[in-house]
């Protein structure tokens, strides 16, 4: 049977290629993935050679057309993970290849996010969330560009999931691979790191540290000037880009004042996120996912560079506040699921048609940037009481019973 099986998802794979080649990748779209194949090209043919230079990625503006400039985003040690991909050559073959594994990724996420949250929806539920989970506009787009976020956004799970289930060696190191595209990261990281140091669960900590210590330090033995580039290539798309986060927005919204604005926000929003951490510090497992899900919301919001293909991440506050739903409103729960989850991808597919008149390798209407963030921040809260403080009195009630 494991034969059987192993022999369909292979057929599966090889199937999804082959359509991934021949119908999705000549559509266009190659503004994520042909910079990642061309300077990890240049870098694989001689180790030490500069995969941020204009003349590593180059080519790649053949790809991606007129009027874009090819830059390479991601840290010198990210080569671990495209290196592989881009020995496959031609390169309508590599995206395909890629596209498969995002896929399964979006897959990953998805059961990932289910068992993390420790929901059991019903069959109706489950069909609806998978849906869902690989239906989002956030998440089609990340699929056809190829977008590395995908694979970042599996990892993260992964890693929390192995968290709550004390498997801190495991999670430490996944934690540290998310370092890949660190702007998705950029908040949980240090939240892991000091809710781990007031559980005292040090081989957490030390795993996340030395996974990151090997990874950067490999970096400057083999490229000594990586990080340098690495800045420069990600400044010049975050000022061709801006704004790329609602806090941004509000920059630009408003004139002369921008800058205020924007700090204002961003403060109250670190505000917010600093007072959950606190409150979480010495909690269980139960505190930490649902501080976690918070932080990752409040990345997108706060003023971090983003794309919205980061947003697939967001599946996890969403599978959370489902869950708790389906806890507290045993036969009501799941079906306050399923209206919310139709009326997110009804107005998310409404805005794709009427905003970007269905485009997908265009830059993202400005409601995309607030829709899915905003959306969990409010479930977040809306499930807290019920996620957090009645799972304590309970438990308080359970204990006061036990002295008896």
């Amino acid at each position: 049977m494991f034969l059987i099986v192993l022999i369909l998802i292979i057929a599966m794979g090889a199937i999804l290629v082959v359509f991934n080649q021949r119908v999705i990748v000549p559509l266009g779209g190659d503004q994520v993935y042909a910079p990642i194949w061309e300077a990890s090209r240049a870098a694989m043919r001689s180790p030490g050679a500069n995969p941020y230079s204009l003349e590593a990625v180059s080519r790649a503006s053949l790809l991606m057309g007129e009027g874009t400039v090819p830059r390479f985003l991601y840290p010198y040690y990210s080569l671990m993970l495209f290196g592989p991909f881009a020995q496959i050559t031609p390169y309508s073959l590599s995206r395909a290849v890629w596209m498969t594994v995002c896929l399964a990724c979006a897959v990953g996420l998805a059961a990932s996010a289910v068992q993390l949250t420790r929901w059991r929806p019903g069959a109706l539920a489950g069909i609806m969330f998978a849906v869902f989970a690989l239906g989002r506009v956030e998440v089609v787009r990340a699929l056809l560009l190829g977008n590395p976020s995908l694979v970042i956004s599996l990892l993260a799970a992964m890693a929390m999931l192995m968290v709550v289930e004390k498997i801190d060696v495991g999670a430490g190191v996944l934690f540290g691979l998310t370092m890949i595209k660190p702007t998705m990261v950029a908040l949980l990281l240090p939240f892991v790191l000091v809710w781990a140091v007031s559980q005292r669960r040090m081989r957490l900590v030390a795993s996340l540290m030395v996974t990151i210590t090997v990874l950067v330090a490999a970096s400057f033995f083999i490229y000594p000037d990586w990080l340098g580039g690495n800045y420069a290539a990600f400044l010049g798309y975050y000022q061709a880009s801006f704004p790329s986060s609602p806090a941004a927005y509000v920059w630009s919204w408003i004139p002369g004042a921008g800058p205020w604005a924007m700090g204002v926000t961003a403060i109250l929003l670190a505000g917010l996120m600093l007072i959950s951490w606190w409150g979480a510090l010495g909690k269980d497992e139960r505190w930490f996912l649902w501080t976690a899900a918070l932080t990752l919301t409040i990345t997108n919001l706060l003023g971090v560079p983003v794309s919205v293909s980061d947003h697939v991440l967001l599946l996890i506050p969403f599978a959370l506040a489902f869950s708790v739903w389906s806890q507290r409103w045993p036969g009501q729960g799941n079906q306050l699921s399923l209206f919310i989850m139709a009326v997110i991808l009804g107005a998310e597919w409404a805005l794709f048609w009427f905003e970007m008149g269905g485009d997908f390798w265009g830059r993202p209407a400005d409601i995309f940037w607030f829709l899915s963030p905003l959306t969990a921040l409010v479930l977040l809260y809306w499930v807290r009481y019920w996620a957090l403080d009645s799972i304590q009195l309970r438990t308080r009630h359970l204990e006061a019973l036990r002295k008896l």
